[in-house]
């Protein structure tokens, strides 16, 4: 091949990759626009060491439901619970309409005097990848529970997209998405608001010290998922211990 014909080549892969890269950022998402340094604990000095070799241990929404800490997991994560309570309206009642949706029930045209009681509709999703860090480099509020060595990630944003590069590599992403975790009750009625994003909401009690900012990519295919250590050299120089 000559130098023409292997030039042209390489300009075809670099716009392939270029290309499948921006169809994968078009699937993530930063729910807050958060992009401040963030902290990641651990009980081992090897394991602060090999992420700041970039060796990233990505864990699941089933491992964080297992967990027996309840401080380190959550057997309700990334579930969301509405109960419709005691209603009674028609297809015309616009507020009645939208409560009957929230419990999983369509309310055609034309429909009168309908009475829903205690209707209750579970949102979970499936399991999907996550990687839990906190906004806050307070060791003595977490180092009990997640361990004394500490890394810093000072660039958030880039850092999720290096290794979302990466995980896709591996088994294709659907979507993706990183920000602040929001500390309100997974349970609503009425027309109050949901909680939040899905996979970003937990209680406000034991939790909420932890100000926790996560990373959670769900993938393409309904595959059983483990953790597992990605390496991702890419993302080294964004980390530092302290």
């Amino acid at each position: 091949m000559g130098k023409s014909s292997r030039l042209k080549k390489e300009r075809r892969e670099l716009k392939a990759v270029q290309a499948a890269e921006y169809d994968l950022f078009s699937k993530l998402v930063s729910i807050d626009g958060y992009n401040e340094p963030i902290y990641r604990f651990f009980p081992e000095q090897w394991q602060a060491d090999a992420l700041c070799q970039g060796n990233v241990w990505i864990s699941t929404l089933e491992a964080c439901r297992a967990y027996e800490d309840p401080l380190q997991g959550d057997s309700e994560e990334a579930t969301h619970t509405y109960k419709s309570g005691h209603i009674v309206g028609s297809s015309s009642d616009a507020a009645f309409v939208e409560m009957a949706a929230r419990s999983g029930i369509h309310i055609g045209e034309g429909c009168s005097n309908i009475t829903i009681s205690n209707a209750t509709n579970i949102q979970k999703l499936p399991d999907a990848f996550v990687l839990c860090t906190t906004k806050e480099f307070k060791p003595e509020k977490l180092s009990e529970t997640f361990g004394n060595y500490c890394v810093k990630i000072s660039n958030p944003v880039e850092f999720f997209k290096r290794t979302s590069i990466e995980l896709n590599k591996h088994l294709e992403v659907r979507e993706g998405g990183m920000g602040l975790v929001k500390y309100n009750d997974r349970i609503y009625t009425g027309l109050e608001k949901p909680p939040g994003p899905i996979g970003f909401v937990k209680p406000n009690d034991q939790y909420s010290p932890q100000k926790e900012f996560r990373m959670l990519w769900l993938p393409k295919e309904n595959f059983v998922i483990k953790p597992f250590l990605l390496k991702c050299h890419d993302v080294a120089d964004l980390c530092s211990k302290v």
